[in-house]
């Protein structure tokens, strides 16, 4: 697990329990044009950008400097000498980070999860975020399900308010299955893309998927993109 954080940005000593705002975006590793322009743009003004496929480069290093946000990267693995997996970045300072790994049955390079503790003004618990790259070349869903019974482990005895965002690669009924048995066993509420065409879907299904616990969603948009197989969805919360 890489991850680094600056003493100058933590003026902001825990997040706003009105207001959370929350960027998800798997960014392709940045392979592909006006990623960082995007990402920029979309990343301003947010407090929380869980980024599946995180390439930790310079120009995605100057670009979170910038934004003046903390981050923390947990690595699967190294692309020519760089880190890439899964970061979550913020406006606040983390109280601790831990991060969970599985290896894909057929190609087997692991992906990675992100778990991410914050405070929030005013309150004993702090929140869990969770930042998840799903299984995606498997012929069954075993290691699939063993990824996400992980994540459950993680994640079910925290009192706080949760919330689990990423690129879950539920391409298939028997994957989205699985991941609504999280979403019971967790007692997790889910952000409805249907009336959203612009998140990601493969094979009909959505891929990105945002849950949450403790929290009310106030908002929610996605943008259609080309920097990226994917595109991006931001979500506001307000604890309840």
């Amino acid at each position: 697990m890489a991850h680094s954080s600056d003493s100058k940005f933590d003026h902001i000593a825990a997040f706003n329990p009105n207001s959370i705002s929350l960027l998800n975006w798997n960014i392709y590793k940045g392979q592909r044009a006006n990623w960082a322009f995007d990402l920029k743009q979309f990343s301003h003004r947010h407090d929380l950008v869980t980024i599946q496929e995180a390439y930790l480069g310079d120009e995605l290093k100057e670009l979170l400097n910038r934004n003046n946000l903390h981050w923390a990267m947990n690595t699967a693995f190294h692309l020519r000498r760089r880190a890439s997996g899964v970061m979550t970045a913020s406006s606040v300072k983390a109280i601790s980070t831990s991060g969970l790994h599985q290896k894909e049955p057929l190609i087997r390079l692991p992906k990675a999860t992100l778990i991410s503790h914050y405070p929030v003004e005013g309150m004993r618990d702090n929140l869990l975020v969770a930042n998840i790259h799903g299984i995606n070349f498997s012929l069954g869903t075993l290691a699939y399900r063993r990824q996400l019974n992980a994540l459950y482990q993680e994640i079910r005895h925290h009192q706080g308010p949760v919330i689990v965002a990423g690129d879950f690669n539920s391409w298939s009924k028997a994957r989205m299955q699985i991941v609504d048995e999280l979403v019971a066993s967790l007692k997790l509420g889910s952000v409805d893309w249907d009336g959203f065409h612009h998140a990601t879907r493969l094979f009909g299904n959505t891929i990105d998927h945002v849950f949450y616990r403790g929290l009310r969603p106030l908002n929610q948009e996605s943008w259609r993109v080309s920097s990226s197989d994917h595109n991006p969805i931001r979500i506001t919360f307000k604890v309840r």
